[in-house]
Formats: C-alpha cells, structure tokens, sequence
C-alpha cells in the first residue's frame, strides 16, 4: 500500500464528504470547490481514491486504538 501524509487523508476526507452527500457531478468544478481543493490536490484524491480510502480506513482505526491506549 502508498503511504499518504495526513494532509492527502484530510483531502480525501474532504472530498468524500461532497461526494457521499450526492449534491455533485465529482467531475465538476463546484464539487472541487466545494471540498475547498486546489487542482491538484483534487485530482490527487481522484487518482488514488481506492488507496487513499484504505489508508483513510486505517488511520481511523489507529487513531482509536491511541485514544484506548492513552491513559493520560
């Protein structure tokens, strides 16, 4: 699997929220602007949409299992 920063998983979180909401053609300009994407961190998202939705699957997962673990 790629490995993404949290910024491209914050980007597709991003774009998956305005395309799960079925308002917009993800192929036109207003759904870019609406997930508040530059160009090309808009096509990054579509051009990795099934790696970046398993590395967004995962990251949520650790993320919950940090929060069980911390006991501060």
């Amino acid at each position: 699997m790629k490995s993404f920063t949290e910024r491209e998983i914050k980007n597709f979180r991003r774009y998956e929220k305005v395309r799960s909401s079925g308002l917009y053609n993800m192929l036109s300009p207003q759904a870019r602007i609406e997930c508040g994407l530059n160009q090309v961190d808009f096509v990054n998202v579509q051009l990795n949409y099934t790696e970046l939705k398993e590395a967004s699957e995962t990251m949520t997962v650790d993320e919950m299992l940090l929060k069980q673990t911390d006991h501060s």
